[in-house]
């Protein structure tokens, strides 16, 4: 792992000094951040010329002048600058007062806060007006958007496109571009909705099965694979316009208990985490990624019993170890690993005093705000760390409002439009595990059978589109092909067994040939279909194991 460089290096004191800002409440005009000179987001070999820039991509001047701003600020909007709140109800006005009130970070959107696309664009509207009445950085609008289960702004809340879980994308991974494009396209569909922040990619290496709360979130099961993935998928959403987060530090994908109810344990040396769980972090931070979200996950090597978003030793790990300069995340601060033992006030104070920069959903935002203030009070906190983390986040808002520029700003002819993206990254990851990789295999009539009625529906309109003949059951038929989803019975007689959810419901199946789709969207039932009647082939690997069964037979 290689070692922090420049200004991760310095302390905030430091920082401040080179700037010549005034003390945390003294007063002055906060020093404006400088032009961007470069033109990617960032730049491994800077010209003479250029100033050098962190890997996530402000230059280190710009991160300066963002510390210098929130030593300008009182002790109350440097509290309000870490959080990031959750709230209730659709309406746009709520979410702008409750920035505007406590002078937040900004916001994050869940399920009951998204009623039409007209309405979520006005929500981020009202947070951007919200934040301009005192500060020229804009807001953040955030949302949990990663694909599969967890995507708050889908086909089934608007006219956002759905997208297939990122383990499809592990499937596809042998594609960087097909991953890269489908993440681009979501990231402009966000960006064009008013969204300028999403927590994904997942970064977490599963181990399958046992895995009990990321499953098919995750990319797969092979470090390396899930690195590419994730690198894959951060140059895309930095394409489209929005903010990421790598989740969650330092890995939840091999452990047995869920942080939402309580506090996992990574009970293994740090060498080892260093060859499994952190590889694809330490790919990510690499790759540019702006922010880290540091899970509630106690690491017996570096604090134990300590959640690693309280722990001192995660942050200096992540930020030592890993070379990390952007903004360090805490899970939502609203999870049973934290709020079984402590209040909202103590949680706030205790993380930003271990390391983080920005504080994601506590039960009670005012709470965790007078925490903070609280913890400068007593002397529990110091107010340079308070400092350096809002530092970073004015940092990261600006570096934002960069990314959407460079993309070609919001439009909302973007929403919904991801569809032939997402057609790329379906064909370059269905995958056949056992049968021929020549030809069809099926049909040309075939009978039908498993999955729900909407699954089976749409496969059904796919067969028939790709040009097989799906005749009722009591009709003769060349193939029969069965669909697997969650709960099926695997063990069922077929031809072809296609697996829609987790690609492991084909470890039971006798079907001599296996197909793995990853999903359930229009676009995996298309490319499933053409597989099938022979109109495509099929580049996908599994990224998880699967029995004894081959990561593809092609």
């Amino acid at each position: 792992m290689r070692r922090r460089t420049g200004l991760a290096a310095l302390g905030v004191a430091a920082v401040l000094a080179l700037v010549g800002c005034t003390a945390p409440d003294g007063g002055g005009d906060p020093t404006s951040a400088p032009e961007p000179t470069t033109p990617e987001p960032t730049s491994a070999s800077p010209s003479p010329t250029e100033e050098p820039r962190l890997a996530w991509g402000p230059t280190e001047a710009d991160l300066e002048a963002a510390i210098a701003d929130a030593a300008a600020l009182s002790d109350a909007e440097a509290a309000g600058q870490v959080l990031i709140a959750r709230y209730g109800g659709t309406d746009p006005a709520a979410a702008g007062e409750l920035v505007e009130s406590l002078g937040l970070a900004g916001v994050i959107l869940f399920a009951e806060n998204v009623g039409s696309l007209e309405q979520v664009q006005a929500t981020g509207a009202a947070v951007q007006e919200a934040v301009a009445v005192s500060r020229d950085w804009p807001g953040i609008v955030s949302v949990d958007n990663e694909g599969g289960l967890v995507q708050r702004l889908s086909g089934a809340s608007g006219p956002w496109t759905t997208f297939p879980p990122f383990q499809a994308a592990g499937a596809a991974s042998d594609d960087p571009q097909a991953v890269s494009g489908a993440y681009e396209a979501m990231g402009r569909e966000l960006l064009g909705s008013g969204v300028t922040m999403t927590f994904a990619p997942v970064a977490d290496v599963t181990v399958g099965p046992a895995d009990v709360t990321i499953g098919d979130r995750s990319a797969g099961s092979d470090p390396d694979r899930v690195a590419g993935t994730v690198v894959a998928a951060l140059e895309g959403f930095a394409a489209g316009g929005v903010l990421t987060s790598l989740k969650h530090f330092p890995g939840h994908g091999s452990l047995a208990v869920d942080s939402h109810e309580g506090l996992p344990v990574l009970d293994r040396p740090t060498a080892d985490l260093e060859e499994t769980d952190l590889v694809p972090f330490a790919a990510g931070v690499e790759a540019g990624a702006p922010t880290v979200m540091v899970g509630h996950i106690a690491v017996t090597d570096w604090d134990p019993g300590v959640p690693a978003s309280l722990s001192p030793a995660a942050y200096d790990y992540l930020r030592s170890e890993l070379g990390f300069t952007g903004v360090a995340v805490t899970d939502g601060l609203d999870m049973g690993a934290l709020t079984a033992t402590r209040g909202p006030g103590e949680i706030a104070a205790e993380a930003i005093a271990a390391g983080a920069d920005l504080l994601l959903s506590p039960t009670d935002v005012t709470a965790a705000r007078d925490g903070i203030l609280d913890a400068l009070e007593d002397g529990s906190l110091d107010r340079d760390r308070l400092t350096e983390a809002a530092g970073r986040v004015i940092a990261l808002a600006r570096w934002q409002a960069e990314l959407a520029e460079r993309a070609g700003g919001a439009s909302t002819a973007d929403v919904g439009a991801a569809g032939p993206a997402l057609e790329a990254l379906a064909a370059a990851a269905v995958t056949v595990v056992a049968g021929e990789c020549d030809g069809a295999l099926a049909g040309p009539r075939i009978h039908v059978r498993g999955g729900t009625e909407e699954t089976w529906d749409a496969f059904v309109a796919a067969a028939e589109e790709a040009g097989l003949d799906v005749v009722p059951l009591e009709q003769p038929a060349d193939t029969e092909v069965r669909l697997l989803v969650q709960g099926s019975e695997a063990s069922a007689p077929a031809d072809v067994a296609i697996a829609l959810d987790a690609p492991t419901l084909l470890a039971g199946s006798p079907a001599p040939a296996l197909l793995a789709g990853y999903g359930r969207t229009p676009e995996i039932m298309t490319a499933l279909a053409r597989v099938l009647a022979g109109e495509a082939s099929a580049p996908g690997r599994l990224p998880v194991a699967v029995g004894d069964l081959p990561d593809s037979a092609c």
